[in-house]
């Protein structure tokens, strides 16, 4: 009984982060599509032009962990696992600390 309310405990979170997540995505959506002020200097235009590209790569990123969360939420019978880019290698696992 405790893994099955521990199980649905992991799913209502992870609904509540991909719904956070979304409206995440909709506010620099927004921001993206505001028009930039064309009384601007040169420098703070181009400051604001980085600023929409950041928002841009952000929602981007968020989208993609936004999938992945959907993905695991769909597929409920799978473990919950910590994604790695990097396991240890043979040297690694007898290196001294």
């Amino acid at each position: 009984m405790e893994k099955e309310s521990n199980k649905s405990y992991v799913q209502r979170a992870l609904q509540e982060l991909i719904d956070s997540s979304k409206e995440a995505v909709a506010i620099l959506i927004n921001d993206i599509k505001k028009p930039l002020d064309p009384e601007l200097s040169d420098e703070k235009r181009r400051n604001a032009i980085k600023a929409k590209k950041e928002c841009f790569v952000d929602a981007q990123e968020i989208l993609i962990g936004i999938s992945k969360l959907e993905a695991q939420l769909s597929n409920s019978d799978a473990e919950f696992k910590e994604e790695r880019d990097f396991e240890k290698g043979f040297a690694e696992k007898w290196a001294k600390r």
